[in-house]
């Protein structure tokens, strides 16, 4: 008997042994292989959305492998921020906020500033940080207005939603850090939240959150997230999934329509409680609703792709955007300004996936964002500003 439980527990030990080097093997495999960013990378770059950039090929492909690195730490009210992170071409300053180039910047404390919230649209994913949305848009600020004193920050993060930007402004405003105008760029995160949760105004990835709630008093929780979490599981479902449908990506399908009024609706409301703050504080609030590559009209044949892979959102973005543009408060309010259609004289590729876009696309951006905040920025005094052409779309489309 003593022999036997010997061998069981023998048995026993190597299996562990070996699931544990099997998990540790494929820590480093995922962490450290460069081949699957790259390889991602390089149609990127086929696709000719940095074509006209001063950006050399292995440029491209480190703002990408520095995107895959980029980490979150817990943050209270918003579940989690950057950590800082210098990189080659992706800075993340100690506040957990990205580095934005601000050439007219004399005095910080003087300054005009310009708040800019959102998602990884206005973080810029895929730009370096010189040629994100905020740090285009204060350049265009430097060249029309070089006497002004401006300072314009990026406060996007991955996967942030209206309801968690409002959020960051409010601590701003508690601790008395007061802008003079505020951007807020937003429509992708808010569909991808509302099919995620299958709710509306809930957090990006909260199903997660809900997961680990009160985990330290469930041994039940702990040994389920540790085997929902371990690269061993991941391994074998993305196996499972190649084999029965040759995608190594879980096949997600439609919402119902109902849930986009639902987004609709909750994002109006949202707009509300922001523009309350306004006369209190003496700042003005500017709503762009940002494209996406449902609402390009000329699709590129990579972006036909995109919009293909990613087709389950198409009835939730077509049909909330639609239901926000003829709300009355929407159509009433000048600082309401739908931009959906930044991109549909453009014939060249425009996005890196179906709401990222390159650095044409974000100067793109950041033109028609600065042709609404002008005349905030104009002095009294009369004179003549002239914004750069839109990046000469036609010489592109050539």
């Amino acid at each position: 008997m003593k022999s036997k439980l010997k061998y069981i527990y023998i048995i026993f030990r190597n299996i562990l042994i070996i699931l544990l080097l099997c998990e540790i093997g494929l820590g480093i495999f995922y962490n450290y292989d460069k081949s699957n960013v790259d390889e991602n990378t390089e149609r990127i770059i086929a696709s000719g959305v940095y074509e006209g950039d001063d950006i050399d090929d292995e440029s491209i492909k480190e703002i990408f492998r520095e995107l895959r690195l980029q980490d979150m730490i817990w943050e209270p009210y918003l579940h989690y921020r950057f950590k800082p992170m210098n990189g080659k071409h992706n800075t993340i300053y100690e506040n957990g906020l990205r580095k934005t180039v601000n050439p007219s910047l004399k005095d910080s404390a003087t300054a005009l500033k310009i708040f800019c919230f959102g998602g990884s649209t206005i973080f810029s994913a895929g730009a370096r940080d010189e040629h994100s949305i905020p740090s285009e848009l204060s350049k265009l600020i430097a060249t029309n207005f070089p006497n002004q004193n401006v300072e314009v920050t990026n406060f996007g993060c991955h996967g942030y939603t209206r309801a968690s930007e409002n959020i960051q402004l409010q601590r701003e405003l508690v601790k008395n850090n007061i802008p003079d105008i505020v951007i807020f760029y937003d429509g992708v995160n808010e569909v991808i939240s509302g099919h995620q949760n299958n709710e509306a105004g809930a957090p990006t990835n909260a199903f997660n959150r809900r997961k680990e709630f009160k985990i330290a008093h469930s041994y039940k929780k702990r040994i389920a997230l540790m085997v929902y979490s371990s690269n061993l599981y991941r391994f074998v479902t993305t196996m499972q999934r190649k084999l029965f449908t040759k995608s190594a990506y879980k096949q997600l399908s439609s919402r119902p329509d109902a849930l986009a009024y639902d987004i609709a609706e909750t994002y109006i409301g949202l707009v509300k409680i922001s523009k309350s703050f306004e006369n209190d504080y003496g700042f003005k609030v500017f709503n762009f609703m940002q494209p996406n590559v449902y609402s390009k009209k000329n699709l590129t044949t990579v972006e036909q792709d995109y919009f293909k892979n990613k087709q389950y959102y198409e009835n939730l973005y077509k049909l909330s955007y639609e239901t926000i543009r003829k709300d009355s408060l929407m159509i009433n309010d000048s600082t309401f300004v739908d931009i959906s259609d930044a991109f549909d004289t453009a014939e060249k590729t425009i996005y890196t996936d179906f709401c990222h876009t390159g650095e044409f696309g974000n100067r793109l951006i950041a033109n028609r964002m600065f042709a609404h905040i002008k005349p905030l920025l104009t002095p009294k005094v009369t004179e003549t500003v002239t914004i750069p052409e839109t990046e000469q779309l036609t010489e592109i489309n050539k």
